[in-house]
Parts: C-alpha cells; structure tokens; sequence
C-alpha cells in the first residue's frame, strides 16, 4: 500500500503486490528483545541518539530489523540500522547493509527517463507508438498515444497489474525478450481507466521501461546504473533481493506468520522479490549511505536548485509536479510542501517523505511487512519513526 498525505486530503492508492510464498513452520517467530525501561528522548539530529530511538521502534513494534537515513541541507546528518538480518540467524544488520526499496524504484525510473530526455535521448511527448510502431494495429488504439510521461504519472489508463506476471521467466532467459513480450501482451489489454485518470500501474511503470530499452538498445539494469546510481555515487545499489546467495550476507525479507515473522530466504525455486521482468516497477536495493545521496538530489531540486552534471531545477519540477487532478507526479506522492512514496514487495516496507520547507529528506526502511493487516505494524512503526527524525531535524534546524 501507498498512501500519500496532507493536511486537506489522504489519497490511498494499492499497487499489484507480488505475493511469494515462505516455507517454513506456521507459527513464524517472534522477536524476544526486551523493551528498554525509558523511552528515549526525541533529541535532535546529530546528537548520536539515533541508535537508541531506533531500537526501541524496532523492538516495540518487534520488527526484525529497521534503519534510517535524515539528509538535510545536502547533507547525511545521521543514520543508523538496528536489529537482525534474519530472525532465524543471530547476525546483526549493520549501516553499510543494503535494503529492498520496492516501488520507491519508480521515481529512481522515472529520474532515469529525466536523464533520458536532458540528453535528447527520448522526450516526455514520446508515445507508445513512436517506439513501437510496429503494434499500431495490434495495440488498442487507446494506447497508440499514451505519452511517456503519462506512463510514468499512473494516467495512462493501463491497469494495475498484468495476470501470472512470472510466466514471462520461461518464455525466455533474456530479460529484453520477457519485457519486449511483456509490452505485447500488455498493449492487448483493455484499458482499465480513461487516458489522463489516476489509476496506480506497476504495468504502466514496466512498459515505460521496456520503451527506454527499446529506444536504448540496453536493459533498464544497464541505464539506470550508468544514468543514475554512477553519477550519483551510488555504489551500492542494485536489483534484486540483497542477500542474493541466500546466506544472510545481507538483511532478508520477512512476512508475518502466526503472530510472528518469517524469513524468505533466496533459494533455487525463490528469488525472494518480485519477478525480474518487473524490474522499473519495484526491484531495486540500496544501502542508507546510497539512498542519503540519492536523497540529496531531490531534495535539491524540490528546493528549486541544480544538480549539476545530472539534472536542473526545471527537470526536478517535471519529476516533481502532480498531474492535473492529482496528487501523484512522476515517481512521487505530493503533499502540501513534500514529496513522499511507499514500497514494498510484500516482504520489505521501505518509506520516503522530502520536505522542501523545512530541507530535510529521509528515508525509513524495515525487511518485514504485513501490509495486508487493516493495522499494519511495519507501516505504524516506520511511521513513528520517520515522525520522530523529522521532530530531530526541527529542533536541530528549525527552532
């Protein structure tokens, strides 16, 4: 679940969740820390506190594990990671570990398209048809002119998912033939909305990236790594599920079970993430240190400020700016002064909430979800703690 706020209006929008099966008990596990005896103080960002706050959100709500990153003024102010990689293991997450991120991958592609269009590569008016001329005819012709930047603000009127969405893994190892395979059968389907309404689309997403490969000549992986990750110093970001062996090098995802969680380790017959062919929908990971550098960015441009080398004020505000009738822009919720987005694959919740105003930026994340709950506790706990870094970076800058 995604859901986007401000002080006059909640627009709650459901994206296709992937659901992967756990193997295991079914009575999951659960955490068996003990509460510390104080709550700690709320403090202020920078005071070395951080840890302390975490750990007791984390035990509190008996999460696995939970992290977070605060960047103000350009700057990573704090961070810190809290709990266990596993629950069934004993190793400990660290500041250095990497995190799912789900669908906060959209406005990681729809950055890549800015980056696209800035060097003249594609431009925000290219339609489905422009790059696959090939399907007019064979396409409904309400798609022959979606633009990309439709795609990419859920207008296009495509629908939320497409069904068995991991058949495209045996019809070939390629994944440029699954995505290309992907976008026919994609265009085939009748719209679910009419152009120019919101309706949340992982499908929108994924044929927007099939269109970037196409006009490329390369995968989604390969462009938005050499578009975005390297230029921005992201170096340790990258796709998948994080512990990709399956030994716990890395935190693993959990779901809830009987009352407690459970680990979905990477197996031979589980990757532990939603299908590949999903990729520019949801399946990217990072690290706190990666995502406080990605969230200098945009915290720059919702301030109106260049990027220099990678993207101007006036292309963060096409990235940044709602769609008429909306509360969604490319890849970002908008609220009254922030710009926020949700993501989970079901066994992740990854959160982040920019606030121009006040020139911070953070990023929540826990490797547990259970979003399917009418009172979800990964959801309530990051929320508690994204409240409490944004009352840190108020009584350090703002007093």
């Amino acid at each position: 679940m995604r859901l986007y706020k401000s002080k006059k209006a909640v627009v709650s929008t459901i994206s296709m969740l992937m659901i992967l099966t756990a193997c295991g008990s079914n009575k999951g596990t659960k955490i068996k820390d003990e509460l510390p005896q104080a709550k700690p103080a709320t403090g202020m960002a920078g005071d070395g506190n951080l840890k302390s706050i975490v750990n007791y959100i984390r035990v509190e709500a008996g999460l696995p594990a939970l992290a977070a990153v605060m960047v103000h003024d350009g700057e990573v102010i704090e961070l810190a990671a809290d709990g266990l990689r596993s629950i069934e293991d004993n190793q400990n997450v660290t500041t250095e570990d990497k995190w799912h991120l789900g669908s906060l991958t959209k406005s990681m592609t729809s950055t890549l398209a800015a980056r696209l269009v800035r060097k003249g590569e594609i431009q925000w008016s290219t339609t489905i048809s422009d790059v696959y001329p090939e399907m007019i005819g064979m396409m409904k012709p309400e798609y022959e002119a979606v633009r990309l930047d439709e795609l990419l603000s859920h207008t296009s009127g495509m629908r939320r998912s497409i069904s068995n969405i991991d058949k495209y893994e045996y019809i070939s190892s390629d994944i440029n033939t699954q995505r290309q395979k992907m976008v026919e059968d994609a265009l085939s389907l009748s719209p679910k909305m009419t152009k120019g309404q919101y309706l949340y689309s992982n499908l929108g997403y994924m044929v927007a990236g099939a269109m970037l490969e196409k006009v490329m000549g390369n995968t989604w992986e390969t462009l938005i790594t050499d578009n975005v990750f390297i230029p921005l110093n992201m170096k340790d970001s990258h796709f998948g599920a994080p512990d990709k062996q399956g030994t716990v090098m890395q935190p693993v995802g959990h779901v809830a079970k009987g009352g407690g969680w459970e680990a979905v380790k990477v197996s031979a017959s589980n990757i532990a993430d939603n299908p590949v062919v999903l990729g520019p929908a949801g399946t990217v990971h990072a690290s706190l240190t990666d995502m406080g550098h990605y969230l200098i960015a945009h915290l720059a441009g919702a301030k109106n400020r260049h990027v220099p080398d990678f993207l101007t004020a006036q292309e963060f505000k096409k990235l940044h700016t709602p769609m008429e009738n909306s509360h969604y822009a490319l890849g970002w919720g908008v609220g009254e002064n922030f710009l926020t987005h949700n993501g989970s694959n079901t066994m992740w919740l990854a959160t982040i909430e920019i606030s121009a105003d006040k020139n911070t930026a953070i990023f929540v994340v826990t490797n547990a979800a259970d979003l399917d709950k009418n009172d979800s506790t990964a959801a309530r706990a990051s929320k508690k703690l994204l409240h409490e870094l944004m009352a840190r970076s108020d009584a350090a800058f703002n007093h």
